[in-house]
């Protein structure tokens, strides 16, 4: 084998190495430094799924570039001839959400079609098209198959207190303890009533109670007249109903838990190893926990100075242009670290390779990915942290007045179609939208 040809193989050898194996390659495609030709520049991030992707012949995917390409067909811009026509969309990736942000300001691109939350810091330097759909922040954690005791408990907490159960107890309990005590009251003789005391009597009453409003004890023999046979049958009725209540509950319980897991509390974050997306709304969050943390140690303490560390390690620039995402390095003496990548399906595999504990990120998004590649491997809390409502991005510097009207008119239009939630639901999968 000649030198070359070794070059060549050891070449493409490192390529499908670090290639298939996401976490090597950290770096993201640059949004456009000038404005590119076109009528309409449309920008969007690279696997970003399900909203945005790009294919293997470069071309545009996702739910949002067959909404965009539905919604285009309405606008219209100025013919140079007094008409009006069909723009011209040249679409352009642009994989930073702080990139993407300053490319709007400066007006290189018109419209952002990725998934991009709504804040009231990002109107004030561009403006929104209309929301078209309301997600949040969650977290993604690795599948559990054992029963979780404390949801278990939590499930019958809930179900007693909420439903009446309880009352529905109580009222078989008391209605039980009056047959209890009518038995007693037609089988035995007065001396035998009487044996024990009146608290004798009240206690074998009880007792008796409770065992029959369980199922613990049907009917018996030990009852011979017709009208205690008759109310000890009413006793094991009910008990009976009432024994396959509880045990139905105790089952949807523990079936309920099995698998599930206890909320995360936001500030449990700054504690796991956690990825999230560069720039992101999420990042932000991490952000407020560790200043939130710091407020929480004591002046003099070490750990203070580190804390802050980690809270301007968070800081995002306004760009990062031509720079890779940055790598937070974890502080010896600080728990928690953190891992920031340009995609959910790059933090989505760190956390199935065990990289990572968490990842924090858009619902939808998370929830989509679990489904389509670690079912039963990694599980999407049903908390949200923050609700995250998503619109277009759409400048102020290059985009008219009339064409953002245009854009949010047709947004309306399909958001008020009635095919409008099974076409979204047929993308990002059944319950990506809420039914309000």
């Amino acid at each position: 084998m000649s030198f070359v040809k070794f070059l060549v193989i050891l070449a493409l050898t490192l390529v499908v190495i670090f290639g298939a194996f996401p976490g090597f390659d950290n770096s993201a495609k640059a949004c456009p430094s000038g404005r590119p030709s076109g009528d309409l520049i449309v920008a969007l991030r690279q696997d970003a799924v399900p909203f945005t992707d790009f294919n293997e012949a470069g071309r545009p995917t996702g739910f949002n570039v067959t909404l965009w390409n539905e919604i285009a067909e309405t606008l219209r811009v100025p013919d140079g001839n007094g008409g009006f026509r069909e723009p011209d969309v040249t679409f352009v990736q642009c994989d930073k959400i702080n990139d993407q942000e300053a490319a709007l300001i400066a007006g290189h691109v018109d419209v952002i079609i990725s998934p991009l939350t709504i804040t009231s810091g990002r109107m004030k330097n561009y403006d929104f098209s209309q929301q078209y759909i309301s997600s949040g922040l969650a977290v993604a954690v690795p599948a559990r198959s054992a029963i979780n005791f404390d949801i278990a408990a939590k499930i019958i907490r809930k179900t007693l207190f909420s439903s009446n159960v309880a009352a529905i107890i109580i009222a078989f309990l008391t209605f039980n303890l009056v047959i209890a005590a009518l038995i007693r009251w037609i089988v035995f003789s007065p001396d035998e009533r009487n044996a024990g005391g009146k608290f004798g009597i009240w206690i074998r009453a009880v007792l008796e109670a409770l065992v029959r409003t369980v199922g613990l004890r049907g009917v018996g023999n030990d009852y011979i007249s017709a009208a205690s046979k008759l109310l000890e049958i009413f006793m094991a009725v009910v008990g009976t109903g009432l024994s396959a209540t509880l045990f139905g509950l105790l089952t949807s319980a523990f079936v309920g838990s099995v698998g599930n897991q206890d909320d995360i509390n936001p500030i449990e974050l700054t504690t796991m190893r956690v990825a999230t997306i560069y720039c992101s709304t999420a990042q932000t969050l991490l952000r407020q926990q560790y200043k939130k943390l710091t407020k929480r140690i004591h002046l003099n303490d070490p750990q203070k100075q580190l804390v802050n560390d980690r809270v301007n390690a968070l800081f995002c620039p306004k760009t990062s242009a031509g720079k890779e995402i940055p790598t937070i390095e974890p502080i010896e003496g600080l728990g928690g670290q953190i891992l920031l990548v340009d995609s959910w399906s790059t933090a989505m595999a760190l956390l199935a390779a065990g990289k990572v504990d968490a990842v924090l990120g858009d619902w939808v998004a998370l929830t989509y990915l679990s489904r389509q590649n670690y079912e039963q491997q990694i599980e999407v809390l049903p908390s949200v942290f923050l609700n995250e409502p998503y619109g277009w991005g759409i400048s102020r510097a290059s985009v008219s007045e009339d064409v953002r009207r245009d854009i949010d008119r047709a947004l309306i239009n399909n958001l008020r179609d009635v095919a409008w939630r099974s076409k979204l639901e047929g993308a990002l999968g059944a319950g990506a939208v809420s039914p309000n």
